[in-house]
């Protein structure tokens, strides 16, 4: 399709104008929307008892603006979808001119991630562009996604599709935009980068070798998903119904039940760290949490994080002031000064991840 220069020129200017006033505030919106789903106190509702952690669905969050070229490439491939060709109507109906991926560690948190986003009093649903979920029509139903339109891709694509426009928004309700959200595991992730980093694109079809092979591949990470999620599954039942004694070594089973004897819960995706903490401390046993994690020893916690910060401590702050205080003399100002230290260390630890943003991973409960 050829295209006069200046019309390309004033629709690449108007496009630099809308990312400004439009996109970009966008985006910054539902980031901050999404953010709130990175914390595991957004997923309480969805912890059955005090014997399992509360679920943590959210790995990893991207977002991104679609690039200057890719929009006219978009209008040039799609013209049955952009009649307008090059002109302003044509990124504004664009769905896709923001793209957020949202990155789950089991099949089972997909359904999670629906539900949130069908209930959230922070985005609506285009009703001309209803979910999609690119997966088995049995798969759905397994997942209870079944409402969901299912549809298998050739190439072996998996993920869920939601076209979303924020409720509420510091831009004018009729320039709001529709935004794309993609929610897929982090296996379904792998293949989609690999197949990605191939060069393999739409329009551009793969000799049968390679169509073959992307199938192969698709169907072995669709059983790797299915094993973890099995593993998953079990975790949490056996969280549930586990027995433990006080001789017995602290474990992912019994760690939240335990917690749970003295108030304190605990995540999914922080038990780990949890584990290495305690164990790194000489607490290694249900008899060692139990008599470590003493109320009046609690009590003291929380009322040396409220006078030096204000604030309660929360839940993994105080299991990292506990594993702090294994060992430590009994006196109320040892434990004060204990307690304090763990307040400075935290305080300097977050000064600095703060400084270098996003580019440090804690390996420590914060």
């Amino acid at each position: 399709m050829r295209v006069d220069p200046d019309r390309l020129d004033a629709f690449l200017r108007g496009y630099e104008d809308y990312v400004k006033a439009v996109l970009q505030p966008t985006q910054h919106e539902v980031s901050e929307q999404l953010a709130r789903w990175q914390h595991p106190d957004f997923w309480r509702k969805y912890k059955r008892t005090n014997r399992i952690p509360i679920p943590t669905p959210m790995q990893r969050i991207f977002s991104r603006i679609k690039r200057p070229e890719q929009v006219v490439d978009k209008v040039f491939r799609k013209p049955q979808d952009f009649p307008e060709g090059v002109e302003a109507m044509s990124f504004v109906r664009m769905h896709d001119t923001i793209g957020v991926r949202i990155l789950v560690y089991f099949l089972s948190h997909l359904p999670l991630i629906d539900r949130e986003i069908r209930s959230s009093e922070a985005f609506e649903i285009c009703p001309e562009a209803p979910p999609k979920a690119y997966m088995s029509t049995a798969q759905a139903r397994v997942l209870g996604l079944d409402h969901l339109r299912a549809e298998e891709k050739e190439s072996g694509y998996s993920s869920v599709h939601y076209v979303l426009r924020l409720k509420q928004s510091r831009v004018p309700p009729a320039d709001r935009p529709w935004f794309e959200v993609q929610v897929r595991t982090l296996s379904q992730e792998l293949w989609s980068t690999m197949e990605h980093h191939l060069g393999y694109k739409p329009g551009r079809r793969p000799h049968l070798g390679a169509r073959r092979q992307f199938k192969v591949l698709s169907k072995m990470i669709a059983a790797i998903d299915e094993h973890f999620n099995v593993l998953y599954e079990e975790l949490n039942r056996y969280q549930e119904e586990v027995d433990f004694d006080d001789a017995d070594a602290l474990n992912p089973e019994n760690l939240p039940a335990v917690l749970a004897e003295v108030g304190i819960s605990c995540a999914q995706r922080d038990m780990n760290n949890i584990l290495k903490f305690l164990f790194s401390r000489g607490v290694e046993s249900v008899r060692d949490l139990r008599a470590l994690a003493r109320p009046t020893l609690i009590d003291v916690i929380h009322h040396t994080y409220l006078s030096e910060t204000g604030r309660g401590p929360a839940n993994l702050e105080v299991i990292a002031a506990l594993a702090a205080l294994h060992d430590a003399p009994p006196e109320e100002g040892q434990i004060r000064r204990v307690v304090n230290s763990q307040i400075a260390y935290r305080g300097a630890w977050n000064s600095i991840r703060h400084e270098f943003a996003l580019g440090i991973e804690d390996d420590e409960p914060t």
